[in-house]
C-alpha cells in the first residue's frame, strides 16, 4: 500500500465509498449522489488503485462485501465527512447561519418513545439542521457507533465502548397473564419468578435479567428470546410465559395482560452514546441537549453528565 500521506482525496471520492457501504450497491449509491454507474466504478478503480488493496469484493450470497481492509478505511472516511461537516458548520456560523447534519440511531422503543418529539423539536427551533434515522436493534445501534455510521445512538446498558449521557433511568416491571398466580401480590419479588417462564429481549435487554438473576443466586428459565416487545406481549396474552421490561417500554397492554412493579425497586438505564464526546459535531450537541431537555429534568449542563467509560 502506498503511504497515505502521499495521497490526495476529494470529498467526492469519499462521500461515493461511504454510500457503497449504506446502499450496498454501485447503482443505489450512484443514484444517490448523481453519477453514472461507469463513473461509480472508475472512481472506485481509481481510489482502489491508489491505495493498491481491493475495498470491496462481489460476493454471491452477500452481494458487495468490504475487505477486512476497506471495512477499516471506511471508518477512516466517516471520520474524515465528519470533519468536513464541522468545517461546514463553522463557515456557516461566522455568516450566522445554522447549519448541521446529524445521523441518529436507535433501537424501535427508543424510536417511538423519543425520537418524533427530539426531531419536531429540532425542527421547531433549529430548522437548518438536515436529521438522518436509523433504526435497529441495540446490538445493530452499537455496531453502527463502533464504526462510526452514525453520529450518536440511544442505547442501554452495557455500553462501555462509549462515552454516555444519561438520558432516563425506567422503573422495572414484570408483565403477566391476568389470570396468573402472581397477579394476587401487589409487588413481585425477584424469588417470586424462580421457575417461571421467561420471554427475554435481545440486545442487552437480557443481560441485565440474567445479572439481577445472579446476584440472587438464581437460574432464569428463559422459554424464548424475542427482538419485539409486541411480540413478547401477545406471547404473555396466551399464557406462554412472563416478561420482565420497564413501564417506558410499553405504550399499551393487549386485553387480559397487566403488570406488577418489582420489590425491591430496580431500574434501567437509557443512555445517549456518542463514540468520543470531546469530538461530537454542533448537530450532535443541539440534539444530545434538546433530547435531555424533553426528557431529563435532573441537569442540563452536558459537561456534567458525560461519563467516559472506555
Amino acid at each position: 500500500m502506498k503511504e497515505i500521506s502521499k495521497l490526495i482525496w476529494n470529498e467526492t471520492q469519499i462521500q461515493l465509498i461511504v454510500k457503497i457501504s449504506e446502499t450496498g450497491s454501485f447503482t443505489k449509491a450512484g443514484e444517490e449522489l448523481h453519477m453514472t454507474q461507469p463513473a461509480v466504478s472508475r472512481i472506485v478503480a481509481a481510489v482502489e488503485s491508489e491505495l493498491g488493496t481491493k475495498l470491496i469484493k462481489r460476493n454471491r450470497k452477500n452481494g458487495l462485501v468490504f475487505t477486512e481492509v476497506g471495512e477499516q478505511i471506511l471508518v477512516l472516511f466517516r471520520n474524515v465527512l465528519s470533519e468536513l461537516r464541522k468545517v461546514d458548520e463553522l463557515i456557516a456560523a461566522e455568516q450566522g447561519l445554522e447549519i448541521g447534519k446529524i445521523h441518529v440511531g436507535a433501537y424501535p422503543t427508543a424510536c417511538t418513545r423519543f425520537i418524533p418529539k427530539i426531531i419536531r423539536t429540532l425542527e421547531e427551533k433549529h430548522a437548518g439542521l438536515e436529521i438522518r434515522l436509523s433504526e435497529g436493534s441495540v446490538t445493530q445501534v452499537k455496531e453502527w457507533l463502533r464504526t462510526r455510521v452514525i453520529d450518536v445512538g440511544i442505547t442501554i446498558p452495557p455500553d462501555h465502548d462509549f462515552d454516555i449521557i444519561p438520558l432516563v433511568k425506567d422503573k422495572l416491571i414484570v408483565v403477566i397473564h391476568s389470570d396468573h398466580a402472581l397477579v394476587q401480590k401487589e409487588f413481585i419479588e425477584i424469588r417470586d419468578l424462580e421457575g417461571e417462564n421467561l420471554l427475554l429481549g435481545r440486545g442487552g435487554y437480557d443481560e441485565q435479567v440474567h445479572t439481577i438473576f445472579k446476584e440472587y443466586k438464581m437460574k432464569p428459565k428463559v422459554r424464548f428470546v424475542l427482538d419485539q416487545i409486541e411480540t413478547g406481549l401477545s406471547m404473555v396474552q396466551e399464557g406462554l410465559g412472563i416478561i420482565v421490561t420497564t413501564k417506558g417500554a410499553i405504550s399499551s397492554l393487549p386485553e387480559r395482560v397487566t403488570f406488577r412493579e418489582l420489590k425491591p425497586s430496580m431500574f434501567r438505564d437509557i443512555n445517549i452514546a456518542v463514540p468520543d464526546i470531546k469530538d461530537i459535531s454542533k448537530a450532535t450537541e443541539v440534539f444530545i441537549q434538546t433530547a435531555r431537555s424533553l426528557f431529563n429534568n435532573n441537569r442540563s449542563n452536558l459537561d456534567d453528565v458525560v461519563k467516559v467509560n472506555k
